[in-house]
């Protein structure tokens, strides 16, 4: 290998390893109380405190997502049925529009009377899945098509061109490509679907799985590496204020216990393989591949320096961490510095009313340079619910650049319902960013349980868009879109009965017979699409 292959590789390894302390340690450190408790000591003092405090806001996400929470759940678990209608409303303002595209009128007035109807079944034993979607105008269907799959094979039927399912055994796509002469893109199989669907993990499991994680971060902790000091005042308050010193080499120590106990991680590889296979053919991202990415960091954990290690100053207050502040600075191996800040804040009035703050800063010492990201939580409680404003702020300058986008929501929490209002902006010195335009808008839950197995749910999501743009002048846009959800859970579903009368087999069709149903579709299409634009005045 070539000193510049080999610096390239280098270099491309200290990204991934900041980016492992940065996010590995900062996120799981503070969690590792669940399994090296101490009474009386510093280290007790402030674990305890981060238990605490993680558990307080993770109970209070819960309490108001704890219809979506189960319902997630329940889908990676059991066999389900779900109907959605999607509709959708569309103005668009601004008399340049207008003049470009003089149908525009015609267009926002198809679109309000459209829906779309999708019907799920799922049956996670079996491994069947059942997906059709309907398109239907003023209440008409235009256009619609199912697709079925079990462990074997799977079907597609589109009846407005071909009155038939398409049917192929699922190892059997790549075969398919060759036998059309079109090249496969490393697309072998057809992943089943009814497992894409269960590769996830329900929250007791991620529960289970951080718990796991930060035991084994917590045995390599030490008590030597916390001191206290009690009655320090910060910001006008008195905290007992917890210190925590981890040198170089045990920062290097943690981060590589956890990487290769990631590695070993059979639950997390099972759930990435099967997620992967339905991406077919990106090779690249293959479990081996993905071991041998964490093979290189373990191996190149020498090269990162933290030259003054890593500290952590806590201030603590009613067994809650008030404010926090790491210190991480990293010097890759070309001698370059990197000051990391990760700063924190959870302030508790009540049970409902907090300011909770996280603040990210890198800036390489020896450049001109900046990044903050910052995330800002307000909540207060309400007559029946909670009002939370979430800020999400990024900053990056250097010499000649700048940039500046700031998201930020409204949320009004109520125990089976949620309102947000948001509003984007984007800033910057890059003149594209001049024309960004601005965007507002609005969206809504609400969750009824009709019975244990039945339920109802209803999104709104909204937009609104104001530009300032040289080819189209002053232009707003207003744009919604209303999904109505049904859910149901049961063990007995019916699905379509594939056979030789209702489908064709496309790896045994003849070259002639492909080009004889072929040209029929063809002929279907071109009778679907003339009663279509027929219908609309040829439009």
């Amino acid at each position: 290998m070539s000193q510049n292959q080999t610096g390239a590789k280098k270099k491309g390894m200290n990204k991934w390893l900041i980016t492992a302390i940065v996010f590995i340690i900062v996120a799981g450190f503070g969690a590792t109380a669940y399994g090296v408790l101490k009474e009386n000591n510093p280290m007790a003092m402030y674990l305890l405190a981060e238990k605490n405090t993680m558990e307080d806001q993770w109970e209070r996400l819960e309490k108001y997502n704890v219809g979506s929470l189960e319902l997630q759940d329940r889908m990676l678990e059991e066999a389900y049925q779900s109907k959605q209608t999607l509709s959708m409303n569309l103005n668009v303002e601004g008399e340049q529009v207008n003049q470009q595209f003089p149908q525009l009128m015609f267009i926002q007035g198809l679109l309000s009377t459209a829906k779309i109807e999708m019907n799920t079944k799922m049956n996670p034993e079996t491994k069947e899945a059942y997906n059709s979607i309907d398109l239907l105008l003023q209440g008409s269907s235009m256009a619609n098509v199912h697709a079925y799959q079990n462990e074997d094979n799977f079907s597609i039927q589109a009846p407005f061109a071909y009155d038939k399912y398409f049917t192929l055994a699922n190892d059997q796509l790549g075969a398919f490509f060759k036998k059309m002469g079109e090249p496969s893109g490393g697309l072998t199989e057809i992943p089943n679907i009814a497992n894409y669907n269960q590769a996830s993990f329900t929250s007791d499991e991620m529960k289970e799985i951080t718990t796991d994680y930060m035991k084994t971060l917590g045995e390599q902790l030490k008590e030597e590496q916390f001191s206290l000091q009690k009655g320090v005042a910060y910001e006008d308050k008195q905290y007992d204020k917890v210190t925590v010193q981890i040198s170089e080499q045990e920062a290097r120590d943690m981060i590589r216990t956890l990487l290769i106990k990631l590695r070993e991680d059979n639950r997390i590889w099972s759930v990435l393989n099967t997620q992967m296979q339905l991406q077919g053919g990106q090779q690249s991202m293959d479990e081996d591949k993905m071991k041998e990415g964490i093979d290189e960091a373990i191996e190149g954990l020498d090269q990162i320096k933290l030259p003054e290690g890593i500290q952590v100053e806590a201030y603590i207050k009613d067994d809650l961490v008030a404010h926090e502040i790491w210190t991480l600075p990293i010097e890759d191996t070309n001698g370059e510095q990197v000051d990391i800040k990760v700063s924190s804040e959870y302030l508790k009035q009540s049970k409902e009313n907090y300011l909770s703050k996280a603040t990210v800063d890198v800036n390489p010492a020896a450049e001109e340079q900046s990044f903050q990201f910052s995330y800002k939580e307000n909540g207060k409680s309400t007559k029946d619910g909670l009002h939370v404003d979430y800020t999400f702020d990024v900053k990056f300058k250097d010499k000649t650049d700048d940039f500046h986008g700031n998201l930020a929501l409204g949320t009004d929490y109520k125990e089976n319902s949620s309102k947000t209002e948001f509003d984007l902006t984007v800033e910057g010195s890059d003149p594209s960013l001049q024309q960004f335009p601005k965007i507002t808008g609005f969206f809504n839950t609400a969750t009824k349980e009709e019975s244990q197995d039945k339920l109802k749910r209803n999104i709104d999501l909204g937009f609104d868009i104001a530009m300032n743009n040289p080819m189209m002048g002053n232009t707003k846009g207003h744009v919604e879109f209303h999904i109505k959800q049904d859910y149901s859970f049961k063990d007995n579903m019916e699905f379509p009965e594939i056979n030789n009368q209702n489908s064709v087999n496309v790896m045994e069709l003849s070259d002639a017979e492909m080009q004889q149903i072929s040209l029929e579709i063809q002929q279907n299409l071109q009778k679907y699409i003339g009663s279509f634009t027929g219908g609309f005045g040829g439009f």
